[in-house]
């Protein structure tokens, strides 16, 4: 037996395990997500109307639209994506023994693995009906998120799948988050001439949390001549929290054609962990036992109550003759050592930052039919599924028939790597119906790396017309 599957079969490194089977499980914070932005790439910002333009550019209420009020009916914004695992992948390796024939699959399955790691994120967005409204430049909305956002790095992934080499010093970096929250937004746009300034004032009432801490879990395993290493992993949960974050925005329209937008989310964004307030009292440890019974429900094995416990996980390998490692000696285990303590009274206040997006759009009409935008997108964090770095976005929005409107879009770069969007709506009347899909590092079902989609349902009231 080798001494990687004799490590998993024992045990040893459970929090590995635990994040392993994520997968089982669906948890989108990138953004207010809706189904005209998904399927323009999230090319959003500079053509946002409503109450539309919160999270991509509140400066847009200022601006006239060919509606006055907009009232949501419902709506459902889902996705879930990483940058390794596919059907394809799965059919590849799933299920085999990846060290059979001299270690061929083995061999394969780390050489395809991404040198930046192994992220995976889930989300699910719920815009509250009926309290997501806007009229005239003013708007009120309620979401309703799940999140969840893991990521293993390269060298823990080599570690765990048996890919060691000698003179090699393996960090095995771990992230987790998850996240179920309400966030309410007063938005407002102040116009002045063709240019406009705006804002968003949001609150984010935190329904339950469970977490690695990254100032608090790290670890690292050398092979040499001889085996060595250590770790240690916190992992805290909370039932309830608050927060709040500013976003700003400035929009110019009819720039020799062209609009523009800026903007600025999750400006001094935070989120208070284990404060009570009295929206979480009332809710209590529900949201977190539903989140932890997502996770358990992969690997039964978890020992863990999720009533915002906190659980540390620590390991020592001592010196390990390198010559017996590599031959699979069975007798490690007397020279591996773990503890895991469940403190069930953990109740200390933590802080949980949302990082900051920028945003530049611009858009151009270019005949009665024909609507082209771009946006690009800078995410200056990595937590709760944003990406550090920038994303490119483009889309077109065809509407020869106004009342079924097509749309396409694509991007590239950010949590998605690059996408390929579609969708279209009805719109009858006063009634809207939007719908949108979009496939993730693949364009085929089978090879596509994730998945986004959402549906939405809204009413307009149009500008009285002056005679």
């Amino acid at each position: 037996m080798s001494y990687v599957t004799g490590l998993i079969r024992g045990k040893t490194f459970t929090i590995f395990i635990i994040l392993l089977i994520v997968l089982s499980q669906a948890g989108f914070a990138q953004n207010y997500i809706n189904p005209q932005a998904m399927a323009l790439g999230d090319a959003y910002s500079s053509v946002a109307k409503g109450y539309f333009s919160v999270g991509y550019n509140p400066a847009n209420l200022s601006f006239p639209s060919n509606y006055k009020t907009y009232i949501n009916l419902a709506g459902l914004n889902f996705i879930t994506t990483n940058n390794f695992i596919s059907l394809k992948t799965n059919a590849k390796y799933g299920g085999k023994d990846i060290t059979a024939n001299g270690g061929k699959l083995q061999k394969e399955l780390i050489s395809e693995i991404p040198n930046k790691g192994w992220r995976y994120n889930s989300g699910i967005n719920i815009p509250v009906p009926l309290l997501n409204f806007s009229t005239g430049n003013k708007a009120f909305t309620t979401n309703f998120l799940y999140i969840t956002d893991y990521y293993f790095s390269k060298p823990a992934l080599e570690f765990l799948f048996g890919g060691m080499e000698k003179d090699t010093e393996y960090d095995l970096d771990l992230r987790c988050d998850a996240m179920t929250a309400i966030e309410y937004a007063y938005s407002m746009g102040i116009p002045y001439n063709n240019m406009a300034l705006g804002f968003s004032l949001k609150y984010i009432q935190g329904l339950g949390y469970y977490g690695l801490d990254p100032n608090r879990s790290t670890g690292t395993v050398s092979v040499d001549t001889i085996l060595s290493g250590s770790g240690n992993y916190f992992f805290r949960e909370a039932c309830g929290g608050r927060g709040f974050a500013i976003d700003l925005g400035i929009a110019f329209q009819d720039l020799n054609g062209w609009n523009m937008g800026i903007s600025i989310s999750n400006f001094a964004a935070l989120i208070k962990w284990n404060y009570n307030t009295l929206f979480s009292d009332i809710v209590g440890t529900s949201m977190l036992k539903f989140m932890g019974g997502q996770l358990k429900s992969g690997n039964p094995g978890i020992d863990l109550d999720f009533e915002g416990e906190s659980y540390n996980y620590s390991f020592l390998i001592n010196d390990v003759s390198g010559e017996k490692f590599f031959q699979g000696d069975s007798n490690f285990s007397n020279s591996f050592f773990s503890t895991g303590v469940i403190d069930t009274t953990d109740t200390s206040l933590f802080k949980v930052r949302l990082p900051l997006v920028l945003r530049l759009g611009l858009s151009r009409q270019i005949n009665n039919d024909v609507l082209l935008v771009t946006d690009l997108t800078a995410s200056f964090g990595d937590r709760l599924n944003y990406w550090k770095g920038w994303r490119c976005s483009f889309g077109m929005e065809y509407t020869y028939l106004p009342s079924f409107p097509l749309r396409l879009g694509v991007s590239f770069g950010g949590l998605s790597g690059w996408e390929i969007n579609l969708g279209s709506g009805i719109n009858a009347g006063f009634i809207h119906f939007d719908w949108a899909v979009g496939f993730h590092r693949g364009l085929w079902l089978h090879t596509a790396q994730g998945i986004n989609f959402s549906v939405g349902a809204y009413l307009t009231r149009k500008v009285k017309s002056l005679k």
